[in-house]
């Protein structure tokens, strides 16, 4: 049996539905939530009762300002993230490109952390966006980065075709230690991504910069992964890792 909360757990993918849609109606969000809105409306009110979700004037709902406290409580007790975030933060006046730091959850890659070019032509992407793992550029950093148990698990769901590309690239990417991607996931995006490493060596996130294809000629390219690579180095260091 399962240690879960069925009501607990519906009202939490409401939360994530309202993040993906928002300014959603109730009986769009009770469709998406695959609730009847009775329910829907009982949760909505509960949430809103604790400032997790607004109805706005046209009856819509957003998320809350709660959801901003906890947030920045999270980021406080993400001790890597805010040493990271000092350390990448220089890279967006550098490039003015995308950068984007990912995670892992079980199969999956969560965003949790971005910032965006002030350019108009822009590759979009969202904090608390998700992908499959071994979805991008990311995505295959993370899965080469993965334990073991993790990257049979993911394995066993592909083709064997899937499979051994998949092992080529993890094995590629073991080593040279980085990724290059054009139009993989998206046409006309190229993605360039690296491990970021705590102070054990292991690999606890992504580093990603973004951006449209026709602004990454190859010597851009390779500018962007040196600097990249250095500001990797130095979270590492400011992890207590030890200079190589």
């Amino acid at each position: 049996m399962k240690n879960t909360i069925d009501s607990l757990a519906q009202a939490l993918n409401l939360l994530q539905i309202i993040a993906e849609n928002p300014n959603t109606g109730l009986s769009e969000l009770a469709r998406l939530s695959q609730l009847n809105k009775s329910r829907a409306y009982r949760m909505l009110c509960t949430l809103e009762e604790h400032n997790y979700v607004v109805q706005q004037t046209d009856f819509s709902y957003r998320l809350g300002h709660e959801l901003l406290v906890l947030g920045q409580l999270a980021k406080s007790h993400s001790h890597w993230l805010t040493i990271a975030e000092a350390v990448i933060d220089p890279l967006v006046n550098e490039f003015n490109e995308n950068l984007q730091i990912r995670i892992r959850e079980n199969l999956e890659i969560v965003q949790v952390w971005r910032r965006v070019s002030s350019q108009p032509l822009q590759v979009r992407s969202e904090i608390g966006n998700r992908r499959l793992l071994g979805a991008g550029a990311a995505g295959k950093i993370l899965l080469a980065f993965a334990p073991t148990p993790i990257q049979l698990e993911f394995l066993s769901t592909k083709t064997p075709t899937q499979v051994a590309i998949l092992k080529e690239h993890i094995t590629q990417i073991k080593h040279q230690g980085f990724y290059v991607s054009k139009g993989e996931l998206t046409e006309g995006v190229c993605a360039i991504a690296l491990p970021l490493y705590d102070m054990k060596k292991e690999c606890i996130a992504c580093l990603s910069l973004s951006a449209p294809i026709n602004r990454m000629p190859e010597e851009r390219i390779q500018q962007i992964l040196q600097r990249l690579q250095e500001v990797s180095n130095e979270c590492f260091i400011r992890l207590g890792g030890l200079n190589p």
